[in-house]
């Protein structure tokens, strides 16, 4: 039963029975379940109810987010291929003993295919074109559950090699959704393997009959709320950790005797999330394969193409603490991944660890 001042559990077969009223409340009851004192007043004749803290109750419970309803709406097909934003910098430099030199850099976004691109060329000598060369060029396609990547991308391992990587990537999630960027321009595949939130689990000890309010930072919203039952652990599953820069940082207010009038006893309960993590029971894989390009003794506008690398590996969330990956990769030679995010609960603690074989970490 919830009142404005306090939120208590009863048992109804506790109550007393009226024969023409049915279950009614003792004066000793309002006093002991809600903590409502009563006199009568004789010139009314009447029961007057004193109600404490009426005036000073605040913390609303947080309303659930209303679904947006897209049934019966018009559907509009965008177009195949278009222009989103183009950028031309320029930059002069130069003296009274030299001649002026003009560097350029252009970039232009778009969407294609039900997917987005993206394309940076750089311009060392605005006015000679044969020294222009694209610095990055990719197509992402993103679906429900698969990312496609195609084009000038970072590889997914660490790698030491010279140039950068023009190639194929997919990646397939299961039970979460990544981060969405905020910029435009290239995507990085390693953030698409990465949860943009983790259901974490805030519990711990009070007395029975005590309400324990779960609220975020130092507002007084509250996010959920649970009366502590006779085995004295209140437990608050799934709630989101941010990967981020939100803060994960909530306060439990514990009220005794379900007495929201009482000063409530503060617990904190912050936590944070290793980027990399998966939650509980999530997983991802990855492929990639494509080559290696670099501009040494070149002055093509595409560049030098040459040693195949490519790789596979998965990503498991064992738990909402813990995440481990396997994989292979080849990179001049075939070489084992191994992936390992932990985030101990109790301790204050992070670990992030990304590994290959042999001479290189």
């Amino acid at each position: 039963m919830r009142s404005p001042g306090v939120v208590t559990r009863i048992d109804p077969t506790k109550l007393r029975t009226d024969p023409e009223l049915g279950l009614v409340f003792t004066i000793q009851d309002l006093q002991t379940l809600f903590g409502v004192t009563a006199k009568f007043d004789i010139n009314e004749y009447a029961i007057v109810l004193d109600v404490p803290g009426l005036d000073r109750f605040s913390g609303k419970l947080a309303e659930t987010e209303t679904p947006i309803q897209l049934e019966g709406l018009p559907q509009v097909a965008p177009q195949k291929f278009s222009i989103a934003a183009i950028e031309q910098k320029v930059n002069a430099s130069g003296s009274a003993s030299r001649s002026t030199n003009y560097r350029g850099d252009f970039l232009a976004v778009g969407s294609a295919f039900g997917g987005s691109w993206f394309i940076r060329t750089d311009q060392p000598n605005l006015e000679n074109p044969q020294t222009w060369n694209i610095a990055e060029a990719q197509f992402l396609r993103q679906t429900n559950s698969t990312d496609y990547f195609v084009v000038s991308q970072p590889t997914f391992w660490q790698t030491q090699g010279t140039g950068d990587y023009w190639g194929f990537t997919s990646i397939q999630q299961q039970g979460f959704v990544p981060p969405q960027p905020f910029g435009g321009g290239s995507s990085d595949p390693r953030q698409q393997l990465q949860a943009d939130s983790i259901g974490r689990t805030i519990s711990g000890k009070a007395e029975p009959g005590t309400l324990a309010r779960l609220v975020q930072g130092f507002g007084d919203r509250v996010i959920a709320e649970i009366l502590v039952d006779s085995s004295g652990i209140y437990r608050f599953e799934n709630i989101k950790s941010q990967n981020q820069f939100l803060g994960n940082n909530y306060r439990i207010l514990l009220y005794p005797q379900g007495r929201l009038t009482a000063q409530p006893e503060i617990q904190e309960a912050s936590f944070s999330t290793v980027l990399g993590q998966l939650p509980a029971g999530a997983s991802g894989l990855i492929v990639s394969g494509g080559l290696r390009r670099d501009f040494v003794g070149n002055q093509s506008f595409l560049g030098n193409f040459s040693d195949f690398q490519g790789g596979i590996a998965g990503r498991w969330g064992l738990s909402e603490n813990l995440t481990v990956g396997l994989g292979g990769v080849y990179d001049e030679s075939a070489r084992a991944l191994a992936e390992l995010f932990w985030r101990p609960g109790k301790l204050p603690l992070q670990v992030a660890v990304s590994a290959l074989t042999g001479n290189r970490m």
